[in-house]
């Protein structure tokens, strides 16, 4: 069997790596946040050696952005120039201190809310998930990436069971006190998604390669906006990919498809 040239997520990684730029300060919550970590590192290497990384364990080498099977490893923090408490990093974004962070759900609907509490009603859910996890404050920076791993009508819903982060609507955002700039790009395993600036409702921006749009909307239960002419997102350049299996995820973790992505 011939090997597939990438996986789904070192698609995603690369997605989300193209959008940041040189000189940012950007963030990676939880501990196995395998795809923004990828994402990172391989940013810093191709592009934006000079964007500063952060943990929920303070700054992160850029030699530290490798990875290991956790996101929040105390190697991270090796080679640092200083040690951040993470109640001074959640300082840190509530002054708008950040160009983007991280986020992940078990939920997201059409306007961006996102679900980390649990499923169904919340004093009897049955799911629990991790809690909301100081993901309010990320309301706070310049573009939320949110990675979902999961593309299914159970995972992008009409309406979140909890609002663990506020996304654009039905509220305003500005009413309601939040600085930052909210949710901005969400990619799954079948697509690249936006949100429209006027209806603040999620658009459709590429699928990847393989996928169509009618799967994308079948696999969402809420109405997409979908402009007329859906690309196909640019897969891994060679360099690209290169970088992320030699220097980022030797191990090949991103590989392991029936873990991540």
């Amino acid at each position: 069997m011939e090997t597939p040239a990438y996986t789904v997520s070192e698609l995603m990684a690369c997605v989300f790596s193209r959008d940041m730029q040189d000189g940012e300060r950007g963030g990676i919550p939880g501990v196995r946040s395998e795809v923004p970590l990828a994402s990172a590192g391989l940013a810093v290497r191709h592009h934006a050696p000079n964007a500063t990384i952060f943990s929920p364990s303070g700054p992160v080498a850029a030699e530290q952005l490798v990875m290991t099977g956790t996101t929040t490893d105390y190697e991270r923090t090796t080679g640092v120039a200083s040690m951040i408490a993470l109640d001074e990093i959640f300082d840190l974004i509530h002054r708008g201190t950040f160009d983007w962070w991280f986020a992940g759900g078990m939920q997201i609907d059409q306007y961006g809310n996102i679900n980390l509490v649990g499923i169904g009603d919340w004093k009897r859910p049955k799911l629990r998930g991790p809690g909301t996890a100081g993901i309010a404050s990320e309301n706070f920076v310049g573009r939320i990436l949110v990675w979902i791993n999961e593309h299914s009508p159970r995972m992008f819903v009409k309406k979140v069971d909890f609002v663990s982060c506020a996304g654009h609507g039905p509220h305003d955002r500005k009413a309601l006190g939040l600085r930052g700039g909210g949710p901005y790009l969400v990619v799954s395993p079948l697509a690249v998604l936006d949100f429209e600036k006027k209806s603040g409702r999620m658009r459709l921006r590429s699928v990847h390669p393989g996928v169509t749009v009618k799967q994308v909307q079948e696999n969402t239960d809420f109405e997409l906006i979908i402009p007329e002419n859906v690309p196909t997102t640019p897969p891994p350049s060679d360099e690209e990919i290169t970088i992320l299996r030699k220097q980022v995820d030797p191990l090949g973790i991103l590989r392991e498809e029936e873990l991540y992505g």
